[in-house]
């Protein structure tokens, strides 16, 4: 069973150590300890196996992969692709070697790229487009011996903090599994999983005699969650039922799972320092600031309600309908 308190630890450290700008030797401590977390092998590789199987799954047996230790890459992340060598017909035609998952599938991707000529995007950008792929029994061989490709940089990064009530906050199992997919064939092994946070933030500050109704001044709804999470408004949109907050709680479980299956590291959030206002009351001693407007030199003088109330008639949205999926999606457009 993975231990994703130890993920979150790790996760953590890794980005307090980053933003001290520390040199090599600390950098590859914490790979060695991120490393002596991952999931075994076969978890991996099964992982692997089944982004293929979901990508294209008349060409299963078509690769085999297998993970490999980091001396078979002169010390670094890789992957290494190489022919299968078998006189059995029903043998795979291609192997796929990487030192985790997310090695292999971003060396399916390249394999898939540049040797067959498919594209694999966001469906905005292209989307899937596998008609080149040859049938199976008939994919190109690898011309050298191998290509094997190194992980320039230890971590791949990925998403940033608004991006989860701007897209995210809509997607169920089903939608999220396409993107970390798309995640692993991109070589992306340092993402954001900021998902069903505000379930533990509730159970944290219960525990402190907090009411339900307190924490709904808190809490912003879903397509704010981003900025509540910030301090900059609360309980705007909401509030949250508890039959989401546990749907959300349940859906980031199996998206952490997915992605420390496939050998990624998932970044969680900790805390930021933002309480709600009744824990003043609760604990009256405590220093506590109240933050003044979200709000700077040349910036409107409308404080963040009114702001948003503008935009949403002009929008024509009411607030009821900002928590209707359906309705968001056909009044909110990207421009660019």
């Amino acid at each position: 069973m993975i231990n994703l308190k130890s993920w979150f630890i790790l996760s953590i450290l890794y980005v307090f150590l980053c933003t001290a700008a520390l040199g090599s030797d600390a950098i590859e401590s914490v790979l060695r300890r991120l490393d002596s977390k991952k999931a075994p092998s076969v978890v991996q590789e099964s992982a692997a196996k089944g982004v293929l199987q979901r990508l294209l799954p008349t060409h299963l047996h078509s690769f085999e992969f297998k993970i490999v230790s980091k001396d078979l890459c002169g010390g670094r992340s890789c992957f290494r692709i190489t022919n299968y060598k078998s006189s059995s017909r029903n043998s795979p035609e291609i192997l796929i070697e990487g030192t985790t998952a997310v090695e292999i599938t971003s060396g399916l991707h390249w394999y898939l790229k540049y040797t067959c000529g498919a594209h694999i995007s966001w469906d905005k950008t292209g989307g899937v487009q596998l008609a080149s792929v040859p049938k199976l029994g008939s994919l190109p061989l690898v011309e050298a011996e191998e290509v094997m490709i190194q992980r320039p940089v230890p971590w791949n990064y990925y998403q940033n903090v608004v991006t989860s009530s701007y897209s995210f906050v809509w997607w169920d199992w089903q939608r999220w599994e396409k993107e970390i997919d798309w995640m692993a064939l991109q070589g992306i092994n340092l993402p954001l999983a900021f998902t069903g946070q505000e379930a533990i933030w509730q159970k944290v500050f219960l525990d402190y005699n907090m009411t339900t109704r307190d924490l709904n001044d808190f809490f912003g709804g879903p397509a704010f969650l981003a900025w509540a999470r910030m301090g900059n408004l609360h309980a705007w949109g909401g509030p949250l039922s508890q039959n989401w907050l546990n749907i959300q709680l349940a859906l980031q479980k199996q998206i952490l799972s997915r992605m420390i299956e496939l050998g990624m590291t998932p970044v969680l959030p900790s805390f930021s320092g933002n309480v709600p206002a009744a824990l003043k009351k609760i604990f009256p001693s405590a220093n506590i600031t109240r933050l003044g407007d979200w709000r700077g030199r040349g910036r409107s003088k409308k404080n963040w309600r009114e702001v948003i109330r503008h935009d949403m008639e002009h929008l024509q949205l009411t607030e009821d309908m900002t928590l209707d999926r359906k309705v968001w999606r056909t009044r909110i457009r990207v421009e660019g």
